[in-house]
């Protein structure tokens, strides 16, 4: 709701990530959009290439890729991308995916989901990733942190 997003906002948080809402209330989105601009972010949850909502229980018909670039179109400049067949896999991302989001110019993308390798990063960064979640490559020690860091930034 708007209530919630504002309540956020005025209580310190520097950005709100709307999820299933995003897609399921065009009307709060663009509300939001209007009011705070960048400071929305969307995280567009995909599996197969579809839009997952619900906390990843149901799959739409919605092409993730291209509900990114409706939402860039809409205003929305930050988008946090998960393919959750690949989340906590370790199994490498979704390269394909950001390759294609590095077309929408403009959109600022987090890459998130089964990233593994520095490898991963480097490619990502060269595609013009905004920044990656390594969450189970860091706990798992596959990744060092430090290493990361000097590697890619």
């Amino acid at each position: 709701t708007m209530e919630s997003i504002d309540a956020y906002l005025n209580s310190g948080a520097g950005r709100v990530i709307l999820g299933t809402a995003a897609i399921n209330n065009p009307e709060l989105l663009e509300e939001a959009l209007a009011k705070y601009g960048e400071r929305i972010a969307v995280g567009v949850d995909t599996k197969d290439g579809k839009v997952a909502v619900k906390g990843w229980t149901e799959i739409t018909e919605t092409d993730g890729i291209g509900f990114c670039a409706e939402l860039y179109s809409k205003g929305v400049k930050n988008i946090i991308y998960t393919d959750i067949s690949k989340d906590g896999t370790l199994s490498g991302t979704n390269l394909d995916a950001y390759g294609h989001l590095a077309e929408i110019k403009g959109l600022n993308v987090t890459a998130s989901g089964g990233i593994s390798s520095l490898d991963e990063l480097v490619i990502l960064n060269k595609l013009g990733t905004s920044a990656a979640i390594l969450g189970k490559a860091l706990y798992e020690g596959v990744l060092d942190l430090r290493a990361v860091i000097e590697r890619v930034g």
